[in-house]
């Protein structure tokens, strides 16, 4: 018989303390003395830190008490920590819903801690509306247990300047788009050759570096830890990682196309882009944001496309958030929960006057200029939704991007989607950082052998505590 899937340390010491109280895991009431039934909502602003916030949320509770008379929304500031996470869930004081990361899912469900949305979700038309890129995510034996509030994925943000200088554009005056990572080198090198600038540049430090390269390395066909029957494995003193960190170390020295500071963080990347000094790196949407907003980039300057293929695989990161409710819940509270997400927009249906907001929001931020429009990032909702529909007619609409240099990007197809590695990430990424920093630095440095002690590494310093 399989093992069961292990938690983190936390979630097991937990369900120990959980195991002494009678009924940890038993319903909460879920009717206020007046009849209502009690909702309570995490993540709520403080009023202290975020006034307005609080003023904003406030105003949604009082109408949507004024629409839902039979539902006490009840305010909770708890945002999901893992330090705290399991304690909660066993006591049965975790919110009615609350936010937490697409890396969490697999521990809160593997915890029992997840409730089953699945009639729910049919009986307010977000079962068959979400996106099948996420979909899987948040379903185990047909089965849905949360509701997506957000996503994003990754691709290539290009200053299209330097492509034009460097004479790498197509036909149509559009950049060349690099179709695999090997093209991606060459490109960068004629770059860096004609334009004395950077090709490509890596963030290496703060987790950033560590981050990227696992999105790079899967498309070499890298692995970076497996489950097994004694536990969390890590994978990554592999022949497939090597590859990707020759790769990086090839960018540097056979290619000449990275910048000369090898200190490279997220605000770094935003920066080399949008002044120029830098034409391509791997990132999120947001990223591009911070070209034109803190660095007044020429929004037409600004390319964004699809991760490029790797000699094993065609894959891009997928992150977000997701709403969450607990087992605790009972389903008069699990509706009165649906119903605050649809109250604030997590449904796949627009009003008039929700379309008419979202485009005004549209127009402001293209007369202020703050920000790019016309990035179409992964979207909770599938394709033929009202919300996804009128999200790309709004960007195309109101573009500041010149939607050439976003095409490949905006189209979802022919790529996988994964999310991030699924058991101590940031100290994962922390020891890749090293060996990036490494082969950045030293043209003779030995990849097998760096990957060999971070692997080893992270086994015997984090792995190896997982589930004990």
């Amino acid at each position: 018989m399989k093992r069961r899937l292990r938690l983190t340390a936390l979630f097991l010491a937990a369900a120990m303390l959980g195991t002494m109280g009678a009924g940890c895991k038993g319903k909460n009431s879920d009717i206020a003395e007046d009849g209502r039934v009690i909702l309570t909502v995490g993540n709520w602003p403080s009023k202290e830190a975020d006034p307005k916030g609080y003023e904003l949320q406030e105003t949604k509770k009082e109408q949507f008490e004024k629409e839902n008379p039979d539902v006490m929304v009840v305010e909770d500031e708890w945002a999901y920590d893992l330090q705290t996470f399991a304690a909660k869930a066993e006591g049965g004081t975790l919110p009615t819903i609350y936010q937490t990361h697409f890396t969490e899912a697999k521990k809160i469900i593997d915890g029992g801690y997840a409730a089953d949305l699945t009639e729910c979700a049919k009986k307010y038309g977000l079962y068959s509306a979400i996106d099948h890129n996420i979909v899987e995510d948040i379903s185990r034996d047909g089965k849905m247990y949360f509701i997506p509030m957000s996503s994003y994925d990754l691709g290539i943000m290009m200053n299209t300047a330097l492509f034009e200088e460097a004479g790498l554009v197509e036909a149509d005056g559009s950049p060349k788009i690099p179709q695999t990572f090997e093209e991606l080198a060459q490109d960068a090198q004629i770059i860096r050759e004609k334009t004395g600038k950077a090709g490509f540049v890596l963030p290496t430090s703060e987790n950033m570096g560590g981050w990227i390269f696992t999105a790079l390395a899967w498309n070499f066909g890298a692995k970076f830890m497996e489950e097994t029957e004694d536990g969390w494995k890590s994978t990554f003193n592999s022949p497939e990682c090597v590859e990707a960190l020759q790769f990086v170390k090839d960018l540097r020295w056979k290619y000449n196309a990275l910048p000369v500071n090898s200190n490279i963080n997220a605000a770094e990347i935003s920066k080399l882009i949008g002044t120029g000094q830098a034409a391509m790196s791997i990132a999120h949407a947001g990223q591009a944001d911070a070209c034109i907003k803190s660095y007044g980039m020429d929004p037409k300057k600004l390319g964004f496309a699809k991760m490029p293929s790797g000699p094993k695989d065609h894959v891009t990161m997928k992150g977000g958030a997701y709403f969450a409710i607990p087992n605790t819940a009972t389903e008069k509270q699990i509706d009165a929960a649906f119903r605050w997400l649809a109250f604030n927009g997590t449904k796949p249906t627009l009003t008039d006057e929700e379309k008419e907001r979202i485009e005004n929001d549209y127009k402001v931020k293209k007369e202020e200029n703050n920000g790019v429009i016309g990035i179409l990032g992964l979207s909770i909702w599938s394709e033929e939704t009202q919300q996804r529909q009128f999200a790309k007619e709004m960007a195309a609409k109101y573009a500041t991007i010149d939607l050439k240099n976003t095409e490949t990007f905006n189209d979802k197809t022919g790529i996988s989607y994964q999310i991030e590695e699924p058991m101590c990430a940031q100290d994962l990424y922390s020891l890749l950082d090293g060996c990036i920093q490494a082969v950045i630095n030293d043209e003779n440095a030995d990849c097998a052998a760096l990957l060999e002690k971070a692997s080893s590494d992270f086994q015997t310093k984090f792995l190896d505590y997982e589930g004990k």
